[in-house]
């Protein structure tokens, strides 16, 4: 008798699912349902604000970069774009507003204090989001610029660019710009991280004799003008190089500028 009773105390004792309770108040989970903790939910990362024409002006002017009004209004909206389509369209990675200002629009703008002439048509190799090839087109309104991105998404918003802003004489390329293009263009100025070499191929057919091919690079670029003066020696010349610093910032830059001195004859 006392055996059966313990027997059946131990049966009463187990818990759904065919294993003892460990403790009161717990039940076991239903065989085949496992059990998922509840993931946190992702915070957006805030972006930069939308500046007007008075903040853009006023941070330009501080890194001594002011802009007529018409065209600081223009930048306005190309700006207000930007940040916009921005969080889908991956177009930049910089989100301080500030840092937006002297990375990308002072950048740009400042080149034209060291080239004599910016050339027209002027070809934008890889330009993304549209640098520096919008902020010339503002600056510069009567250039004719082409603007060369491989990326659709990047192009559908370069197309919208264009429309919102009324931007004549602006072409887009909506291809990667290879030997295979032949176009023809007085320049070429890019800031993408192709090596020097690499691009002075891309570009060869479609640079008229005499055009002249603009870099936008770091400090650490002597290895790659190495590089291309042995690659194309009697092709290509360089004929400028200026290293200068961003105004109001440590961020070193340097301006390399080739001109081409032998046709598409010449190539290999």
């Amino acid at each position: 008798m006392g055996r059966r009773k313990r027997k059946e105390t131990k049966k009463k004792d187990r818990r759904p699912g065919g294993r003892p309770g460990r403790g009161r108040g717990r039940e076991a989970p239903e065989r085949g349902r496992p059990q998922y903790k509840a993931r946190p939910v992702r915070k957006e990362r805030a972006g930069p604000p939308v500046a007007g024409p008075a903040e853009l002006g006023r941070l330009l002017k501080k890194y001594e970069f002011p802009i007529p009004k018409d065209q600081l209004e223009l930048l306005a909206r190309f700006h207000a774009l930007l940040i916009d389509r921005n969080r889908k369209l991956n177009l930049t990675r910089i989100w301080n507003l500030e840092d937006i200002v002297v990375k990308h629009y002072v950048d740009c703008f400042i080149i034209t204090r060291f080239l004599p002439e910016v050339p027209s048509p002027l070809l934008d190799l890889g330009t993304g989001g549209g640098f520096p090839g919008i902020p010339l087109k503002i600056l510069l309104p009567d250039h004719h610029i082409i603007l060369g991105e491989g990326v659709r998404k990047r192009v559908d918003f370069l197309r919208e660019v264009r429309t919102e802003l009324s931007l004549e004489k602006l072409d887009l390329i909506g291809r990667n710009i290879d030997r295979d293009f032949e176009y023809p263009v007085n320049g070429v100025i890019t800031r993408a991280v192709q090596p020097i070499r690499d691009t002075l191929k891309r570009v060869r057919n479609c640079l008229r004799r005499d055009g002249v091919v603009i870099f936008m690079k770091g400090p650490g670029v002597d290895p790659e003008k190495v590089d291309a003066k042995k690659k194309f020696e009697g092709i290509y010349e360089e004929i400028d190089d200026v290293a200068y610093v961003l105004p109001k910032t440590k961020n070193r830059r340097r301006l390399v500028v080739y001109r081409k001195v032998g046709g598409a004859e010449d190539d290999e």
